[in-house]
């Protein structure tokens, strides 16, 4: 005993303290993956991701809501923004955990991390004015030389498109180009096919517009992670987001999301391949 405390005094008295210790400790340790709330940021692009009365859908929000229903995360939120760049600049400083829908290119690989598995393929065409389908013609970019381009900043299109001598009009968001070419002050704008198909019809002017018969491109989409990300164990997660991805391609889940807003063929066919296999090693 000493001073008073006798020996069980002393024992309780070091085991609070060493419990305070280690608490302590504990609390300087990384936080567990779910204790962070994974941001999802994306584009409004309809059917593929937009918010409807604050609520999100699309067939790229079904997608990753299912992926991370399996991972058994549940704290998450799905943010939309206004433009391109901004959705590139939130992901190159960490603003966003995830972005929705980006092909790749070597300067996004910079500050993005890629997994192995897109969920979807998509067609980029160049639209036009209806009653132009049958004047302008597309084999390559040069044909497009005597008429204005509309184009969205942000958007990587196709490297020989951003190089070209074309008149290229830039506008700050790509939901503008559709409205500037029917209102006459661009003449041909690349457009997701996809997307301004699906949008055209909810809007009743599908059949104001044409699309020229080759595609600029067709991407690979996939949900890559920023780099600056402070999401714990993004390599652990990018590993289990491929397994899940080539599950619900090969169970019929992506293929199911993707006929719950669309339908099955009903843009042209093009469905049946949106979500064939797209493992990528680059």
């Amino acid at each position: 005993m000493i001073d008073g405390f006798d020996d069980i005094t002393l024992h309780r008295f070091a085991f609070h303290i060493m419990a305070m210790i280690l608490l302590g400790c504990l609390a300087l340790l990384p936080r567990a993956s779910h204790a962070h709330t994974l941001v999802i940021e994306g584009l409004a692009e309809p059917p593929l991701k937009w918010s409807r009365f604050g609520k999100p859908q699309g067939i790229d929000v079904d997608i990753l809501t299912e992926v991370l229903r399996e991972m058994g995360i549940d704290d998450y939120v799905f943010r939309f923004v206004d433009s391109g760049r901004r959705l590139l600049r939130n992901a190159e400083t960490g603003e966003s955990d995830i972005v929705m829908s980006l092909s790749r290119n070597d300067t996004r690989e910079k500050y993005l991390l890629y997994p192995a598995e897109s969920h979807i393929s998509l067609d980029w065409r160049f639209a036009v004015r209806a009653a132009d389908r049958d004047y302008i013609h597309y084999d390559t970019l040069d044909d497009l030389a005597p008429y204005r381009i509309g184009a969205a900043a942000g958007y990587s299109y196709t490297p020989a498109f951003w190089e070209s001598d074309l008149d290229i009009i830039t506008v700050a968001r790509n939901d503008l180009l559709i409205p500037m070419l029917l209102e006459n002050r661009v003449d041909v704008v690349p457009v997701n096919y996809l997307t301004t198909v699906y949008s055209a019809v909810q809007k009743g002017w599908r059949n104001k517009i044409a699309f020229l018969p080759h595609p600029l491109r067709r991407a690979r989409y996939y949900n890559p992670f920023s780099r600056a990300s402070v999401y714990p164990d993004k390599a652990l997660f990018l590993r289990r987001y491929d397994e899940i991805i080539r599950e619900m391609r090969e169970d019929g889940r992506l293929e199911a999301i993707v006929a719950h807003y669309i339908g099955p063929n009903r843009i042209e066919g093009a469905h049946q391949s949106l979500t064939g296999p797209q493992t990528s090693t680059q």
